[in-house]
């Protein structure tokens, strides 16, 4: 099913390409962005566009992408 592109979503899409609204992304409109994008060439704002949806597909049970050592981290491994 495509995504369709509502006036509004023609607004942010104009506001992206001068280097604002990106506050106004979400997942209810970023898939017709990124449709906007491919349709106009516009591959940088694309790329952009699909990573922000990558890195919004994380559920709150997942454990962060990086986590900090904890304190002793790899110490019984270490050869001294």
């Amino acid at each position: 099913m495509k995504p369709i592109i509502t006036p509004e979503v023609e607004e942010i899409y104009r506001q992206l390409e001068r280097n604002r609204g990106r506050e106004r992304v979400d997942d209810g409109n970023v898939g017709a962005l990124i449709e906007l994008a491919g349709r106009r060439g516009h591959q940088v704002l694309e790329r952009e566009l699909r990573e922000w949806q990558a890195t919004c597909k994380v559920t709150p049970s997942d454990p962060p992408p990086t986590m900090a050592p904890t304190r002793g981290f790899n110490r019984e491994n270490v050869k001294h």
